[in-house]
């Protein structure tokens, strides 16, 4: 939001420099992005007078000039322009002067023999006009106003600066020039001399007119007023003009500037439609009740005021009349019912659009206009008769008096909605200001005490608020465009601490502090997270919106781009293309995790977080050098690697054959489980997506449930280590060897065997694993290494016999096999 100085001056006493208003504006909450000096391009042009003009005699095209600048000085000046004659006034840069727009500093200079002493200006060469023929040549009139001499600036009203605003989405008020200076009448204490206005119409409301209820709810506003008697080839005054453009908006003609000019004073857009012209397009006279307000159909189109043709859809909202599209809503005019020199009579629509109705057209579009930017911030419905109002008071004021009747969407309830404010509520939760009690110039005098109710008062009534006093403290009735942003009790609050001054409270730190400190679930994934990558894992982190590939994903409402439409439901897409990236980069391998969220859209949203990752290669430290021939993993080294990375929370996870998974390998994949529950997944990318190229080399996907990691690594018998005796005595290992059916689960044998083996069983380890033609292609031969131990005595054979025997015996029976 730009805004001019001057302007402000004719609304607020301003008390400071524009420098020190910035500060203040920017520590208020109203950040000045920068401050604009109009003068800084002419400092240094002043008025003259052409006296002579003499032809250079070594130049056709050149001419001596003397110039009177005032104070009896007179200066020889060459100039080239066509159009420089005797007894004209013009700009003069003299020397020292520093011309912006061409970068150059004006010098005593000999051109051709002959001394120059400054320089006669074009608007071109100020930097108010992109190109221009001849030096600009000041209008008499204005001349004999001022004396010679004068600064430019006087002359051209750049005396003055314009501030660069960046206002945040919570403070719609700030996108008009009447919010902005009443925040500078609160932080600079001064008076506010607001323009007056006339409410001397009749408001009307319009039977049966249709309305989109996504665009106009509840908190909306629709008007349309006709207008006649106007001139569309009347020119904006220059008071106007100097106003809108310094604002950063192109002066058009007087009607559409007055609608430019209220959007800017009060910050309601306005849109003046041609009266005659929809009548033409609608094919009978146009009335109030033909406009309506409605969502695009597939296909419409309409050439808007930037001369483009739009093709429209659902996702806009239009004005139409007569159900034919006019406008998009809240955005842009359309060209073919637009204001031009021969308009007489207008259609001034006023509205306030819901702002997610207006950010859809807007994005849809791909335009963002000061009317759309203003729409989405939000502002107040409240406000809109009294811009309009405002408007039609400026109409009258340029083209007479109107017989104007407003049409509104519906009738307004004057309905104060007040505050709730409590003295006591203020009092806790800002404490006490430090108030110096004798001006000493030390600062050892300071007492603390709460806010007055004066002060108190006095500050909201700095911002508009009317204030009725209770018991409790104060019901608060906020005005219109503040209305938006101040809707709690702590909103109130939060604008008294600011206009007190944050600085000027007493500091107050909880006593006693308690420090803070991580939970058995927040260590735990920290030390998670340090597992990966002390075991050569990298962490990434990938972006949580995708495109919308398929329709079980959730879309968001409002996105910014197609590729961002939705929320993730995985993330191994996204690790399989950072690992082929590394590939195409030359990597020989890549080991990535992350700690991420996905989500679901079942019955209802789920939102998950889950361990994933992938493992491309060997890790380079793992590999001798010229070893890269065999660089990939198998199955079992990958597994291992995850484990690894796991092992430091001692948790237990069992693995479990698996094919469902269509983007792994079917016979490379199991399902993984934690304390029985299903947690994840791990397994060979599929060939598949090799042969399509989503893969280009082979490599291993994981994924488990963050939850059931940090449950069974937190419970008291896992997080707390338990120290056990170092036993006393040996212990006794036998070793068996089975011929087994490929179908059965090695984590299932261990479990049979540690079953059967009672008390005295202390450990079971897979030693072998054998593979031949021999024994079939749908069997396998394991060997176990059983461990016996007692810890009260040094078992004998005799002690394990038995139960040796017996476990042999279990595991023949179960599993239809023979001890080898």
């Amino acid at each position: 939001m730009k805004v001019s100085h001057n302007w402000l001056t004719k609304l607020v006493d301003i008390n400071s420099t524009p420098e020190d208003l910035s500060e203040k504006l920017s520590i208020g909450g109203f950040e000045v992005d920068s401050l604009h000096d109009c003068s800084k391009n002419v400092n240094g042009v002043v008025l003259g007078k052409v006296l002579t003009v003499v032809k250079h005699n070594d130049s056709e095209k050149l001419s001596i000039c003397h110039v009177d600048i005032g104070k009896n000085k007179n200066l020889q000046i060459i100039c080239g322009a066509k159009n420089v004659k005797a007894n004209v006034y013009v700009y003069v840069a003299t020397v020292g002067a520093y011309l912006n727009a061409i970068n150059l500093t004006i010098k005593k200079s000999e051109i051709r023999g002959v001394l120059s002493e400054g320089m006669i200006c074009s608007l071109h060469e100020l930097g108010l006009e992109d190109s221009s023929e001849g030096i600009a040549i000041v209008d008499d009139n204005i001349a004999n106003k001022h004396e010679l001499g004068t600064p430019g600036a006087n002359l051209l009203d750049l005396n003055d600066f314009i501030y660069d605003l960046a206002i945040t989405a919570n403070r719609p008020d700030g996108m008009s020039v009447v919010g902005i200076s009443r925040e500078i009448s609160a932080l600079l204490e001064t008076n506010l001399h607001f323009p007056k206005i006339y409410h001397n119409y009749k408001i009307k409301k319009i039977e049966n007119i249709e309305l989109c209820s996504d665009a106009i709810n509840s908190n909306c506003l629709y008007t349309i007023t006709p207008i006649d008697g106007v001139n569309g080839i009347e020119p904006s005054p220059s008071w106007i003009k100097d106003r809108i453009e310094k604002s950063g908006i192109n002066s058009i003609n007087l009607l559409v500037d007055l609608t430019n000019y209220i959007l800017l004073e009060q910050g309601q857009p306005l849109h003046a439609f041609d009266k005659d012209k929809l009548s033409d397009l609608i094919g009978k006279e146009a009335l109030p009740e033909h406009f309506s307000v409605r969502k695009a159909r597939d296909n419409e189109s309409l050439v808007c005021l930037d001369g483009k043709k739009y093709i429209l859809n659902s996702n806009i909202t239009i004005i139409a009349c007569c159900d034919i599209p006019v406008a998009i809503a809240g955005v842009i005019g359309g060209l073919e019912t637009s204001v031009n020199d021969k308009t007489s009579s207008i259609y001034l629509e006023g509205a306030v659009f819901n702002p997610v109705s207006i950010r859809k057209s807007s994005k849809e579009m791909g335009i963002r206009t000061e009317s759309s930017s203003r729409f989405e911030k939000g502002i107040s419905h409240k406000n809109t008769i009294d811009s309009v109002t405002r408007a039609i008071n400026l109409i009258e004021e340029f083209f007479g008096k109107k017989n104007v009747i407003i049409n509104t969407s519906n009738e307004l309830e004057k309905q104060e909605t007040l505050i709730k404010l409590r003295r006591d509520r203020i009092h806790k939760i800002l404490g006490p200001i430090l108030v110096d009690k004798d001006k000493s110039i030390y600062n050892n005098c300071l007492e603390k005490r709460n806010l007055s109710d004066r002060e108190i008062e006095d500050k909201l009534e700095l911002i508009g608020c009317n204030l009725i006093i209770k018991d409790y403290g104060w019901d608060v009735n906020v005005i219109p465009n503040r209305s938006q942003d101040l809707i709690r009790e702590i909103d109130l609050i939060e604008e008294i601490s600011r206009l007190i001054g944050y600085d000027r409270f007493d500091l107050n730190l909880p006593n006693p502090i308690k420090p803070g400190k991580l939970s058995p679930s927040q260590l735990a994934l920290r030390k998670l997270k340090n597992g990966f990558t002390e075991n050569g894992f990298n962490e990434v982190l990938s972006y949580s919106l995708v495109p919308e590939e398929n329709n079980d994903l959730i879309k968001i409402a409002n996105p910014l781009l197609l590729e961002t439409s939705c929320l993730r439901d995985n993330i191994w897409q996204e690790h399989i293309r950072i690992i082929n990236q590394n590939i195409k980069f030359g990597q020989k391998s890549c080991w990535i995790f992350e700690v991420g969220n996905i989500f679901y859209n079942n019955s209802d949203y789920v939102e998950e977080e889950i361990l994933n990752g992938g493992i491309y290669g060997k890790s380079k430290f793992e590999q001798w050098v010229g070893s890269e021939k065999e660089n990939d993993l198998n199955y079992y080294e990958a597994r291992g690697k995850l484990k690894e990375a796991l092992s430091n929370l001692n948790i237990k996870i069992e693995d479990k054959p698996n094919d469902s998974y269509d983007f792994l390998h079917p016979g490379k994949t199991s399902k993984l489980f934690i304390e029985g529950k299903e947690a994840g997944f791990f397994g060979e990318i599929h060939p598949k997506l090799l042969v399509e190229k989503k893969a280009l080399r082979k490599l291993y996907l994981f994924s488990l449930k963050v939850s059931n990691i940090l449950d069974a690594s937190t419970r008291k018998n896992k997080w707390i280590p338990i120290y056990k005796k170092y036993p006393l005595v040996p212990k006794i290992e036998r070793d068996i060897n089975f011929i087994f059916s490929k179908k059965y689960l090695i984590n299932e044998i261990i479990n049979q065997i540690k079953k059967a083996g009672k008390n005295l069983l202390e450990d079971v380890n897979l030693i072998d694993v054998f593979e031949d033609e021999s024994l079939g292609n749908e069997f396998i031969s394991y060997t176990f290494r059983l461990s016996y131990r007692d810890s009260q005595k040094t078992l004998l054979d005799a002690d394990i016999t038995l139960l040796h025997n017996n476990i042999i015996s279990i595991i023949e029976k179960k599993y239809k096999t023979k001890l080898r």
